[in-house]
């Protein structure tokens, strides 16, 4: 067992069930949910191409972060003029250990490292073409592409714009026009999703300074042992005072602007209108501070990046090889050699509930609600009638619940405990009315 095979957890469980629906019910699940549809389109097709199963989902996205780790060796390459550093950032970005978990994540996170980086280095190359493909991509994968394009267009128009040749603006500015109209088609959408959130209560809060501050030091260090923290930090410190600022100070400044701007856009936009700072929002983030880390570095001090390779490498071998979602899987199979046909499931709604990987494993098992609906969450959105149920109905059999609860914690008035197991921090029981 590895990150690659694990069982589904319940947000990928439900982009799974999404895309094996028909296209259309696929696009209106999206329309319905939080986020633009580009990865549910790229899943759908993928999907149909290679199958559903854990490992041929998740190898997407394994290709989408080492497409987003290729990018930024790229720009190290190209910006630094060093080819030794372009294959040192390429590594040291897909080997991130904060990363690799969502490498292995069917969610449109590394899709959306995938595109942001793409734009990043057509933008900083100039090649402008590259640049809408990409930058349309990061705008129909998620909302946070917004925040990358704005932190471009400002350093674009601060450093590059030539307002003193009115008659040239156009031809100045086509290309950030061209994704502008281009995403006209989602403005509507994406008013109708940021206003369904809003209002909804969702459960992100406004963060502070410091934790914007130890965000970024995760992103760096972040899923490194307490062991190795100290040893990573100091590396990282080392190789960023040893630049060749002269060579590379304008454009690692333009990088730090467009890299940094998703974290100043979303801290500013929680902190005046509604919270949604959250990081694995920021992912492409990481890959790019891996840029910034290394881009113009002095070739004496490419061995303490190899030396940062090698503990990230470790590290990260340690989490693929250790994962650490809920074993749903065993559990479904638990459930089908048990249960007989006059049972009935449900899975209790505590802290959380997992009606997207029974779906996923084939368990037909309602959520049950006695206080009242759920709030939006990732999964209303793709949610039919008999997914929930207030009053548990009458059968003739046992009372099977999912749960991730401590079994003492699971109320059910009319059922006396019979019988339990645990999977991790999952648990089963069989429940009998209490006659």
């Amino acid at each position: 067992m590895n990150q690659w095979t694990e069982s589904l957890w319940g947000d990928e469980g439900f982009s799974a069930i999404a895309v094996q629906q028909p296209f259309l019910e696929t696009v209106g699940i999206v329309m319905r949910d939080t986020a633009p549809p580009l990865f549910y389109i790229v899943g759908w097709i993928w999907g149909r191409m290679f199958g559903f199963s854990e490992a041929s989902l998740r190898s997407l996205t394994l290709l989408l972060m080492l497409g987003a780790a290729g990018f930024a060796g790229m720009i190290v390459w190209k910006v630094g003029k060093n080819r030794m550093g372009g294959v040192v950032t390429f590594l040291l970005s897909f080997l991130a250990p904060f990363l690799v978990p969502f490498a292995f994540e069917w969610r449109m996170y590394a899709l959306l490292n995938f595109m942001v980086m793409g734009s990043i280095y057509f933008f900083v190359m100039r090649k402008w073409w590259g640049y809408v493909i990409f930058s349309l991509g990061a705008l129909y994968t998620h909302h946070f592409g917004l925040f990358t394009i704005a932190g471009q267009g400002i350093w674009f128009l601060v450093h590059d714009f030539e307002w003193k040749k009115p008659r040239t603006y156009i031809k100045q500015l086509w290309p950030f026009l061209v994704v502008g109209l281009g995403y006209v088609p989602w403005l509507y959408p994406m008013y109708l999703q940021i206003t369904r959130v809003k209002g909804a209560g969702f459960w992100l809060s406004v963060p502070s300074i410091e934790e914007v501050f130890l965000l970024l030091v995760k992103f760096v260090i972040g899923g490194v042992s307490k062991d190795w923290w100290v040893a990573a930090g100091m590396l990282v410190g080392v190789v960023v005072l040893a630049k060749d600022w002269k060579k590379v100070g304008t454009k690692w400044l333009e990088l730090a602007t467009v890299v940094l701007a998703p974290v100043v856009f979303a801290y500013l936009v929680s902190y005046l209108v509604t919270p949604i700072f959250y990081d694995r929002y920021l992912l492409s983030v990481v890959v790019g501070i891996m840029v910034l880390i290394v881009l113009g570095t002095k070739r004496l001090a490419m061995g303490v990046v190899l030396f940062l390779i090698l503990i990230f490498g470790a590290q990260s071998w340690q989490q693929f090889t250790h994962p650490s979602k809920r074993p749903f899987r065993e559990l479904a199979a638990y459930v089908n050699e048990t249960k007989r046909e006059d049972d009935f499931l449900l899975n209790y709604n505590g802290n959380s509930h997992h009606l997207w990987e029974s779906k996923y494993y084939g368990i037909p098992a309602p959520i049950y609600t006695p206080n009242g609906p759920l709030p939006l969450y990732v999964g209303t959105a793709q949610m039919k009638d008999g997914d929930t149920v207030d009053v548990i109905p009458r059968f003739s059999g046992r009372l099977g619940v999912i749960a991730s609860e401590p079994i003492d914690k699971i109320e059910l008035p009319g059922f006396v405990l019979s019988d339990y197991e645990e999977f991790g921090s999952l648990r089963f029981s069989w429940w009998l009315r209490d006659e």
